[in-house]
């Protein structure tokens, strides 16, 4: 492989590692539940941690990797998420699990900085590759749900966490024996196009307040979605108690997070779209118009039930994370590359770090209210968030914004 092709490949896997991290605890959430003898509130908070940690460590993360290199970053991500997991197979308390999803979190969040600095300097078509590297982080998404239904309702729990953590390592140790290339491809293009530093700064700050608020969207959906299928998209487990699985631990669970897999498959094409339009058209207009088109389908996700309901959450989730190829071109192009990844830490110490209050706001409206309202919330982050991109885009109306220039 050619160093471009390198550098996509591993940040593709790691990205899909860093996503399986994230909903691998949510879609486990209700056994835990049983397991623990907590409510469904409880079992999520058990997580705060993690995904606090999951933003709050991408700075400094991001500081490392601008520093030391983003491949030796990507390294220390396989092997310390991959011994995060191991400790969480290994837990059996609250605050034992609580500490090691911590572990997991904390090194998870080097994926985001670095993974993204790494594609943005080293890829010429970058927001293609950012789509195909979104399809990778939606793959995660979409399989981790199925895939520890499945183990869960095998193995259990612990064994879960135990085998996912031995490959993560795995892959770690094969990531030291590759050399990559650093060099950054579009540092003269973007010497002469860049606009005035002051004027980027103010455009990125205007970038982290919509960063932000669309984090507490997307972590208020992620942490809810395989609960709020398994008590309001009941079909597929109907259907399956026809084959009198009824009796046989987890298959509830695993039917939820089977449809919560499906809706994750939709995403992906989102990626894809979203990388493409990155690369032929305005970037702050097709950052708008996605963000626009999510707030009905996240709307209907809190008044419908059964397939519509799940109809209704892949339409969201094709715009709510088709426009991540864009956002972080956005990024890109107001940051220089000598501190991109750093760049990139600050907008995921925004998006995770913000995005874990979620976890504390969800358990709140679900006891105020129904867990469906939850999704009312959301619409309103991402009206308030609307409003800034058209602030950004007034703001900063007289600079290009292409990728390909």
């Amino acid at each position: 492989m050619n160093n471009e092709k390198k550098i996509i490949f591993f940040t593709c896997v790691a990205h899909y590692f860093t996503h399986f991290y994230e909903l691998l605890f949510p879609a486990l959430a209700m056994p835990l539940v049983l397991s623990l003898k907590m409510s469904l509130a409880d079992v999520l908070k058990l997580s705060f941690f993690m995904y606090l940690l999951y933003g709050l460590a991408a700075l400094p993360w991001g500081m490392f990797a601008d520093r030391y290199g983003n491949r030796r970053s990507l390294i220390i991500f396989f092997v310390g998420t991959g011994a995060g997991a191991l400790l969480t197979s290994l837990s059996n308390t609250e605050t034992s699990i609580m500490c090691s999803l911590a572990f997991i979190g904390f090194f998870s969040s080097i994926y985001h900085p670095a993974g993204m600095g790494l594609i943005s300097i080293g890829t010429k078509n970058r927001g293609m590759a950012l789509g195909i590297n979104g399809v990778a982080g939606n793959l995660g998404l979409m399989s981790a749900p199925f895939v520890a239904g499945i183990l869960n309702w095998l193995v259990g729990w612990q064994i879960t966490f135990l085998l996912i953590g031995i490959i993560s390592i795995a892959w770690g140790l094969g990531m030291l024996l590759v050399n990559i290339d650093e060099t950054p491809v579009h540092e003269e293009k973007e010497g002469r196009k860049r606009a005035d530093n002051n004027d980027n700064m103010k455009y990125f700050f205007i970038l982290c307040i919509v960063m932000a608020l669309a984090g507490l969207a997307y972590r208020a959906n992620s942490v809810v979605l395989p609960a709020y299928f398994e008590f309001k998209a009941s079909f597929l487990w109907e259907y399956l108690r026809s084959f009198h699985f009824e009796n046989l631990e987890g298959a509830k669970t695993m039917a939820a997070t089977l449809l919560a897999s499906t809706v994750y498959i939709v995403s992906a094409i989102g990626q894809i779209a979203g990388g493409k339009l990155a690369d032929k058209y305005d970037l702050r207009w097709m950052y708008l118009a996605f963000h626009v088109l999510s707030i009905p389908f996240v709307i209907l996700m809190g008044l419908l039930s059964q397939q519509l309901l799940v109809i209704s959450a892949a339409l969201y989730v094709f715009f709510a994370l088709g426009m991540q190829p864009i956002e972080n071109s956005l990024v890109a192009k107001f940051t220089p590359n000598k501190w991109r990844s750093t760049g990139f830490g600050i907008k995921f110490i925004l998006v995770f770090g913000v995005g874990s209050i979620a976890v504390y706001i969800v358990g709140w409206i679900k006891e105020a209210w129904t867990l469906g309202t939850v999704y009312f919330f959301s619409a309103a982050t991402i009206a308030t968030l609307v409003l800034f991109i058209i602030l950004l885009i007034a703001v900063s109306r007289k600079v290009s914004c292409r990728n390909l220039e």
